[in-house]
């Protein structure tokens, strides 16, 4: 969540970005456990997106001491630890469910080319050591969700390889990924074979839930001799998607036409995630060629980040493509369905994001773009608790139109007198709440929490309960009873903004924000309030043992290039077809197998 002035809306609006190509699915590698994830899931699920987390490579080889290496590639205690902090913060819901954006959870990227490094190319020790620690790491994931007793629908698994040929493998010696993945798929049938004794029935869970996935930038002519073909015959049971797909020198509207025809014709086959969202800066040479947005001269915003540090939020331009004969990403737009990207507006003040305040309006008018406008204005309506009616768009277009025609200096007062005068075609909500506003940094809400818990006179936060256990909900809390002990005078505007960290918002906007309406004053009872006991005490263990992940650090020269920690969000197979790669990547929700 601590991102969110890159991927939220009143920021750079990543996820809104990838959504409008086209894609319904995002790709994320690694994440601090330790951090709340709610907020992000609540955008993807907003946009229409559905996502693939991972485990980072922390605890396989870069934690000190103790990594699943120094444990002879049994990653079972190093992975549980972490994955009970991530359904802590924000993999689940408050009633114990995984949230309903989440859809893929992978084990390790590449896991053959890191565990143990050139596994692959050696003696036959190299994949029995890969699998001990994805199978290990699997059986981790089942017993933290043991542990949590998660109601609802379960997630899938997968375990991206890379495109390399597993020389050293038993089978598939000669094919690319194949190797790996029939290697894995014998140690969730055979652990014992592999040096494992598993505490849960993995082969049930890999057969239930399991997909196979990998990384290429092989084009798609590629795809069904070399592998799919094989794959077929081998997995007739196991579906298998595309986490990286790129091939940077060829036409893309034509290479991710085949894929995506590919992905059509064979059930099996989910699709791609295209690779990647943005320039990874902090790579080299041909690594630099994949990304389809570059960062432009404009700051966004500012990103408080871990460890007192904060990194500059840039925007962004498209990056052109000679052999497609546009950009990258309209290219992808075009393969996906999608629309093309308004590069007029990436370095545009945001209508979500400036003050609601004449200074503003001012930011916004000056760009002279109606649909920009109208963003602020339907903006404003929702921080009143309004929305507009079915019939009332005209209307909205209407007073748009005369901000931008007359760029009256006083226009933010008239607009919000308007507002106050209810007029007919807006739906004000009789049970509008003042909540914390997920646009903005928690920062930003914890300081606003911290005045108002001493302000408050008629509640204590010291009553705020269990399930209220985000920084965000916590905010629902304190700013929803502290503006309903301010009375029936109080504005929306004025004594519901706390410096912005909160909104005067109707109830299909909280509503659809994970745990807030449990959290808001007069809210719903929490049906089932907190984790069985046991898993609260190996929560509370897992603090202990796990500390946070650091970032690499840079020096000040380096800061502005900073990896964007997105790279891109696909489309994937099935029904809906398509894939970008957002640190990120992207499966159609037809990807998620039915589970046990």
């Amino acid at each position: 969540d601590e991102a969110v002035p890159m991927w939220g809306e009143a920021g750079r609006a990543d996820l809104r970005t990838i959504s409008s190509l086209g894609a319904n699915f995002v790709r994320l590698y690694g994440n601090d456990p330790n951090n709340d994830h709610t907020n992000f899931l609540d955008e993807a699920q907003a946009q229409g997106l559905s996502v693939a987390a991972g485990m980072s490579d922390y605890p396989y080889y870069q934690q000190q001491p103790g990594n699943c290496q120094a444990t002879q590639f049994n990653c079972f205690t190093q992975v549980k630890a972490l994955y009970l902090l991530n359904l802590q913060n924000g993999f689940l819901t408050p009633e114990r469910k995984y949230h309903p954006a989440l859809k893929y959870m992978n084990i390790l990227n590449e896991p053959d080319l890191k565990m143990p490094p050139g596994g692959t190319n050696g003696g036959a020790e190299g994949p029995a050591l890969m699998a001990r620690a994805l199978i290990s790491a699997f059986d981790a994931m089942l017993d933290a969700e043991k542990e949590f007793d998660i109601t609802g629908p379960l997630i899938n698994i997968t375990a991206t390889f890379s495109y390399a040929i597993c020389g050293a493998c038993e089978r598939f010696s000669s094919r690319p990924a194949l190797g790996q993945m029939a290697t894995l798929d014998d140690a969730m049938r055979n652990p014992g074979k592999y040096g494992y004794t598993p505490k849960n029935d993995i082969m049930a869970a890999y057969l239930a839930r399991f997909t196979h996935s990998f990384n290429t930038q092989n084009p798609a002519s590629d795809l069904r001799p070399q592998f799919l073909e094989e794959y077929v015959a081998a997995f007739p049971g196991t579906p298998v998607y595309i986490g990286e797909y790129h091939r940077v020198p060829v036409n893309q509207t034509v290479d991710l036409a085949m894929v995506l025809s590919i992905a059509e014709a064979e059930p099996l086959f989910l699709g791609i995630s295209f690779f990647q969202y943005q320039v990874a800066y902090w790579k080299q040479g041909p690594e630099r060629e994949f990304g389809m947005f570059a960062l432009a001269e404009g700051i966004v915003q500012e990103m408080p980040y871990v460890a007192d540090t904060s990194f500059d939020v840039f925007c962004l331009e498209p990056v052109q493509h000679a052999p497609s004969g546009m950009s990258l990403p309209d290219a992808v737009a075009m393969a996906y369905g999608g629309e093309p990207v308004n590069a007029a507006v990436l370095c545009e003040p945001n209508p979500l994001g400036v003050n609601l305040t004449q200074e503003g309006l001012d930011q916004v008018v000056a760009q002279g773009s109606l649909p920009q406008a109208e963003l602020f204005v339907e903006r404003m309506i929702r921080h009143v608790g309004g929305s507009v009616k079915a019939n009332g768009w005209p209307a909205l277009r209407g007073v748009t139109r005369a901000l931008l025609e007359t760029r009256r200096t006083e226009s933010f007062s008239h607009l919000a007198a308007m507002m106050g005068s209810k007029p007919g075609w807006i739906d004000f909500d009789e049970k509008a709440k003042c909540v914390a506003n997920r646009a903005v940094h928690p920062e930003v809400i914890v300081e606003a929490i911290g005045w108002t818990c001493q302000s408050a006179e008629t509640f204590s936060c010291d009553d705020i309960p269990v399930h209220c256990n985000s920084t965000y909900r916590i905010g629902d809390y304190v700013f929803s009873r502290f503006f309903e002990e301010l009375g029936p005078t109080a504005s929306p505007l004025e004594d519901c903004s706390f410096g912005g960290a909160a909104l005067f918002a109707p109830s299909p906007v909280y509503e659809a924000w994970t745990g807030a309406g449990y959290c808001v004053s007069g809210g719903a009872e929490l049906p089932t309030v907190a984790p069985p006991a046991e898993a609260a005490a190996l929560m509370v263990a897992a603090r202990e043992e796990a500390p946070r992940i650091s970032r690499p650090s840079m020096s000040a020269a380096e800061a502005p290039k900073m990896p964007i920690f997105l790279s891109g969000a696909p489309r994937l197979a099935g029904p809906v077809l398509g894939v970008l790669a957002l640190a990120a990547a992207a499966v159609s929700s037809a990807a998620a197998r039915p589970a046990p």
